[in-house]
């Protein structure tokens, strides 16, 4: 009897062990587990999200509509906002602000700026004028489910947005951050209903150290929501899509939904004074190319004037000095803080002088000795990536696996068929590409 008694007390005692690993496992198996912090397991999967409806006017009934602490909602409402766009700019921006945050350079603490740093939401004023041109401007409502050739790509409503969970890109981010700056993050992608290879966009979203809110921190989606997807299309379908409206919602119901007068929204102008379409003087960027956005983009902002009046030579290589000084031009050209030259082989005067001493005191390289920056050396894919993981204030080093996952969970990469080695040539196509889509989101235009 004593034995028996025994043996039913060891039965229960492992059950009761047994027992408390399942929970333990039902419980670890909802959430994702990072280095500093959790997602939740409900947002690591693919699933269609379904905005208010109607879905916000303005910023007012944003923060009413929206769930700042579910990064779903975030990324739902950040792609419709970047639609309001094209109806009311003043709205839409505002939408887009209290949405976006830019992670501050060289910032330790892991700091972040709401509205980001340029005060645009990360917004490119290049492609201003694709907000009033219907042959463009319907392209962001395509995202949402319903949109089809048929219907002029209107969208369904309510309106609901197919999130697609970005593992790995999510895990490449959460690795660099989430323990040396204290962000968590995680990464969604969203696919356009036209085109005939349709658009995917990465939208990626970051709580940042000591906050509990969510923020879009990748602007540079709010202009790929508008890249052309108008191929295929004949011009009957092109004509419906130009003259179907965004939003068919009414005042009432805006009323009804948000409280409030029900009084129509007076349309705001676009940003005053945009720029002018700026024509890219080179005959050798295909108009169908992956770079010429970027060609334009750096033309337009005086980063890179090309070859000579008509070449841009996209296939050529860059130099350590062509880089430097593109990244320089890129952030503003801001003056050295000091006229102190380590290097025998950078000359006073020279048009890369300020860019080398800046980029030295911004950590960005530190030459490729104690005395030498090497200006004329070829710069390699995994040199450029590296130099922009640093000027970006993403870490202190990232040679080599660090930097190559950053830029592929950036999809700075994209089109390009770079793998980012130190043995890789990098084009000169492939490089304005990088610096577009790392800064044009904070750039002025």
């Amino acid at each position: 009897m004593k034995r028996y008694i025994l043996k039913r007390a060891a039965a229960l005692l492992l059950c009761a062990v047994l027992l408390a690993s399942f929970s333990a496992a039902l419980a670890a198996d909802g959430n994702a587990l990072t280095g500093s912090g959790e997602l939740k397991r409900e947002w690591t999967m693919d699933q269609d999200f379904t905005l208010a409806d109607p879905a916000p006017w303005n910023l007012e009934e944003l923060k009413q509509a929206v769930d700042v602490l579910d990064p779903r909602s975030v990324a739902a409402y950040w792609v419709w906002a970047v639609t309001r766009l094209t109806d009311d700019y003043d709205d839409g921006m505002a939408m887009m602000k209290y949405l976006f945050a830019d992670i501050n350079p060289y910032d330790p603490e892991g700091g972040f700026t709401e509205g980001g740093l340029s005060g645009k939401a990360g917004w490119d004023s290049y492609f201003d004028e694709r907000l009033t041109d219907p042959d463009y401007r319907w392209l962001p409502r395509a995202y949402f489910e319903g949109a089809s050739p048929a219907n002029g790509f209107k969208p369904d409503r309510p309106l609901t947005l197919e999130l697609y969970y970005n593992e790995p890109n999510t895990k490449a981010i959460n690795n660099q951050t989430s323990e040396q700056e204290g962000r968590l993050n995680i990464v969604y992608w969203v696919m356009s209903h036209a085109g005939q290879n349709p658009n995917q966009v990465n939208i990626n979203l970051t709580k940042f150290k000591g906050s509990d809110r969510w923020y879009v921190t990748s602007g540079a989606t709010s202009v790929a929501l508008f890249y052309d997807q108008r191929s295929g299309h004949d011009a009957a379908v092109l004509e419906l899509a130009a003259n179907t409206p965004n939003d068919d919602s009414t005042a009432e119901e805006h009323a009804r939904r948000y409280g409030g007068a029900p009084a129509e929204p007076e349309p705001s102008a676009p940003p005053a004074e945009p720029e002018p379409e700026i024509e890219i003087p080179f005959t050798d960027v295909p108009e169908d190319s992956y770079y010429i956005d970027a060609v334009g983009w750096a033309y337009n902002t005086g980063v890179t004037m090309g070859k000579s009046d008509t070449s841009f030579d996209p296939l050529g290589s860059c130099t350590r000095a062509e880089v430097v000084t593109f990244l320089w031009r890129a952030a503003g050209e801001p003056e050295p803080s000091s006229s102190e030259n380590p290097f025998t082989d950078v000359p006073e005067g020279t048009w890369y002088t300020k860019a080398v001493l800046w980029a030295v005191e911004q950590g960005v390289t530190k030459g490729t000795s104690a005395d030498a920056f090497s200006p004329a050396q070829t710069c390699s894919s995994a040199h450029i990536i590296t130099f922009l993981y640093r000027a970006m204030g993403v870490g202190a080093d990232g040679w080599g696996a660090e930097s190559r996952d950053w830029a592929f969970g950036e999809d700075l990469t994209a089109d390009t068929g770079l793998t980012i080695s130190k043995d890789e040539d990098c084009p000169r196509s492939a490089v304005v590409a990088f610096l577009y889509r790392t800064y044009a989101e904070t750039d002025e235009g």
